[in-house]
């Protein structure tokens, strides 16, 4: 029989998470690590938690970032959108939906960077966007994972612990 996390366990797990996810993100700038996360709350406790971590984490993004707000909003958005929508579709927890979510955030990132930096009469390279969408096509399955894996068993919200 397995125990049930405490709120603390939950909280500490998400602050040790989003610290990580900080952190890397700052040794590769362009990439989302928070966007993992993200799916991942989603999938295992959606609603307030996942609604909290969503607001803080647009802040986070809206902060650290260089453009003007509503980039993090649009880009959480839309990847919960997706997600949301593509569960029906695809079984939520298997890596090829991941990969699959990753190509779209890859692609999603230089088009949404592109066209808001337009909008403030920014000029962004198009070669670091490109490359900056590539990294994050291939990192959010693999953070995805590797979150997933890390993640406390008795905070899941799967069958296996109903």
């Amino acid at each position: 029989m397995q125990r049930r996390s405490t709120s603390l366990h939950v909280v500490s797990w998400w602050t040790v998470y989003t610290i990580v996810a900080v952190w890397l993100q700052t040794l590769l700038p362009g990439v989302d690590f928070l966007a993992s996360g993200l799916v991942l709350s989603l999938q295992e406790r959606p609603g307030p938690q996942t609604a909290f971590l969503a607001v803080l984490w647009v802040l986070l993004q809206e902060g650290m970032g260089t453009m003007a707000f509503g980039y993090g909003l649009m880009w959480f958005g839309v990847l919960a959108l997706a997600y949301l929508g593509g569960q029906w579709l695809f079984e939520a927890r298997s890596f090829l939906f991941m990969c699959l979510l990753g190509i779209m955030l890859g692609i999603g990132h230089p088009l949404l960077a592109f066209f808001l930096g337009s909008l403030q009469g920014v000029v962004l390279p198009l070669k670091e966007l490109a490359l900056e969408g590539l990294f994050q096509t291939v990192l959010f399955p693999v953070v995805w994972y590797v979150a997933r894996t890390l993640f406390p068993q008795g905070m899941r919200c799967d069958d296996s612990n109903v």
